[in-house]
């Protein structure tokens, strides 16, 4: 019996690509190892060298990604190797003990958080969310982030996969946008669970939430296990912060919590300094960006380079692009919840 095998829950990460994405991979396993020491980490990545791979217990080699789209994500059933395997994007960070969300979940063989939509209520989300749902054959739509998902290896498990794949292969004709140039998992993902009826769970406050949408400061301390900020007018305190598209950046200024908390990890972790001596050094490299951040968004009401509101209205993005430009260059695409 494998160690997995011999764990009930445990955690599955999935690195490939571009090399950031391994490097997230160590600052994430750094938070887990912090706040939840005892869960078992499985990593499923293209360069079993990396040097995340010492962080887990368990590594998978999986093949060369053929671009750095989220086609990997539709086959996360052929390599959940726990009966609870709780999948955690690699940009994300652990401020607290991860092992309460698995008991966050429903019975659901899949769980997925985020709120069900319909199109009286949004019009668009990576594509017409009306024609998504005539696909699935429902009236509403589980918009999720699949940032953290909650995965039983069931046989209802590997046919939502296994739709979902399916459905990636009709990518262009169900007119869904494209993502890092391929595809997003996300809307195909929630197609075939609608489909099984399975919905989207109203965790993103006390389970994983991204900046995306974020309308106040952000405090965050990983070392001490704090996360707080306003999202879309509401107050979040996740166990998880999970920085999708600029927000772990190595440059721009969306970015500096991310680097500021990575450095802290590694000190804390790495380099045998107090946590108090890490918080300091973080701060003076990283501070004035942190806060220069957060002004930002009291000044303006949001973020700079704020992804938020990206597919709802794709059209008007890409006149002002244009006009901007005088050459239409579409912005990255990245997630929306």
């Amino acid at each position: 019996m494998s160690a997995a095998q011999g764990h009930m829950r445990g955690i599955l990460v999935l690195a490939y690509g571009h090399k950031r994405y391994h490097r997230q991979a160590h600052t994430l396993a750094l938070s887990l190892q912090r706040h939840s020491p005892g869960v078992h980490r499985t990593l499923a990545t293209d360069d079993v060298g990396c040097r995340a791979a010492m962080m887990y217990d368990k590594v998978i080699e999986i093949g060369p990604a053929q671009s750095d789209d989220c086609r990997f994500k539709l086959s996360l059933d052929r390599y959940a190797p726990y009966p609870h395997t709780l999948y955690l994007d690699v940009d994300a960070i652990a401020v607290r003990p991860v092992e309460p969300l698995f008991d966050l979940f429903d019975e659901s063989d899949i769980g997925v958080v985020g709120r069900d939509i319909t199109p009286h209520q949004e019009s668009m989300w990576y594509g017409d969310v009306a024609s998504m749902c005539r696909q699935a054959g429902t009236t509403w739509l589980p918009k999720c982030n699949s940032g953290l998902m909650l995965i039983r290896p069931t046989d209802l498990t590997r046919g939502v996969f296994d739709r979902a794949r399916q459905l990636a292969d009709a990518y262009n004709d169900l007119g869904l946008h494209p993502f890092r140039g391929g595809i997003a998992d996300e809307p195909l993902l929630a197609m075939a669970l609608a489909e099984r009826g399975i919905h989207a769970q109203d965790l993103t406050a006390v389970a994983a939430a991204t900046p995306i949408g974020i309308s106040g400061p952000l405090r965050l301390d990983a070392l001490n296990g704090e996360c707080t900020f306003a999202k879309n007018g509401t107050r979040v305190e996740p166990a998880l912060i999970h920085f999708a598209a600029d927000y772990s950046s190595d440059y721009r200024i969306a970015g500096a919590h991310y680097r500021r908390e990575r450095c802290a990890l590694r000190l804390s972790q790495h380099s045998h300094v107090t946590d108090t001596t890490a918080r300091i050094i973080a701060g003076l490299r990283y501070g004035l960006q942190s806060t220069a951040f957060n002004t930002w968004i009291r000044i303006a009401g949001r973020a700079p380079r704020d992804p938020s509101g990206f597919f709802d209205a794709p059209h008007r993005r890409a006149r002002l692009s244009l006009a901007i430009s005088g050459t239409e260059q579409p912005p990255a695409q990245e997630e929306t919840t």
